[in-house]
């Protein structure tokens, strides 16, 4: 069956890649198409923490856990709040040093693994999906903005948040939440910029505006300035392109030392927050199926990439393993919208009470 079955992956992050990686080393004829022209186009993230029984369970899957373990910052699992007026810190819990429970690694870096694993001519870059032609007894046709046709016998769409695969199995489309991340990086950190951060997160809650401050690898603070804001809002400062002076102004009230991060990072990009309803599904159709943030885009709480990974695990090995792989597909779409369906009222939830009124 490996011979014949022919499959295409749409998307190349982490949920796409841990796929691909699984299905070719057990034999499978696998395709993964990615928009983007190199894996190196454009900036890939901040830090990202897998976890023991997803993240790193579907590394252990593709057999890259202890590639993984040899690169990951152990050093930087810190998560600690701060408060907003005073900047103090209210919360701190250190990971114990040497301890493998979240490690740390760059989103670039993961990538980079994975990608390692993988023929090259697996990957297939500037291919945007343009439609798919779905074949109810033949393989699925998917044609690409650059004028490519390639068929399939399985298609995963592992596309994310604005999932083009997504439309061809339902109608529904993410949500603004009424939050608004505008992400910046300070590369070269102040003495002092550098406690408040310390190693790992720090988060600090205002209200309507929160701050997140990540440690990245080579010492980079990734800073995300979270505001709860009208979509009509945001668009108008986009388009006076104020953004920086915008965002600094909004965290006026705050402690001079939180306001030292906001100023000392410059050229914020915005990051809407979209996200599925809580009871997000889809038809079943044979064939065609999704994976990580095609299939369950919710807010960033810290389950997003682990969540992906194991979707990715979970699909590839019920294909490598089923007698009938059509079926073990199916198995695994259940799966995974079932374990979607219990995270995202929590996820959703936890996520707007970041934004509550404070006192």
């Amino acid at each position: 069956m490996t011979d014949r079955l022919t499959i295409a992956i749409v998307g190349g992050g982490p949920a796409g890649l841990t796929a691909a990686v699984i299905l070719q080393r057990n034999g499978f004829n696998v395709t993964l198409f990615d928009e983007e022209s190199g894996d190196s186009e454009r900036n890939q993230g901040g830090s990202l923490d897998l976890h023991a029984d997803s993240g790193q369970e579907a590394l252990r899957r593709a057999g890259l856990l202890q590639q993984f373990i040899k690169i990951a910052r152990h050093e930087d699992q810190e998560s600690r709040m701060l408060n907003y007026r005073t900047g103090e810190i209210e919360g701190d819990i250190p990971t114990p040093e040497g301890e493998m429970d979240k490690p740390e690694i760059d989103r670039g870096e993961l990538k980079s693994l994975l990608l390692g694993a993988l023929s090259p001519e697996t990957i297939q870059w500037g291919h945007k999906l343009h439609y798919v032609d779905y074949g109810l007894e033949k393989n699925h046709g998917l044609m690409f903005r650059n004028g490519r046709r390639y068929e399939a016998d399985i298609v995963i769409g592992a596309d994310g948040a604005r999932s083009r695969v997504r439309s061809y199995l339902t109608p529904e489309r993410p949500r603004y939440t009424g939050i608004t991340f505008f992400e910046g990086w300070i590369n070269q950190p102040s003495e002092a910029i550098d406690g408040i951060a310390g190693k790992g997160t720090a988060f600090s809650f205002g209200g309507r505006e929160a701050l997140v401050t990540q440690r990245n690898g080579g010492g980079r603070i990734c800073v995300y300035a979270a505001m709860k804001r009208d979509a009509d809002l945001i668009d108008e400062i986009v388009l006076r392109q104020d953004i920086t002076a915008y965002v600094r102004n909004s965290y006026n009230g705050w402690d001079a030392s939180l306001q030292s991060v906001i100023n000392a990072t410059g050229d914020y990009v915005r990051r809407p927050i979209y996200s599925l309803p809580v009871d997000f599904g889809w038809a079943p159709r044979p064939g065609i199926t999704l994976i990580g943030d095609a299939a369950h885009l919710m807010p960033p709480v810290g389950v997003g990439v682990n969540l992906a990974m194991l979707d990715a695990s979970d699909m590839a090995l019920a294909l490598c393993e089923a007698s009938q792989p059509l079926n073990g597909l199916r198995n695994a779409e259940t799966i995974i919208m079932e374990r979607a369906r219990d995270i995202m009222p929590g996820a959703i939830s936890g996520f707007q009470d970041w934004f509550s009124e404070k006192e």
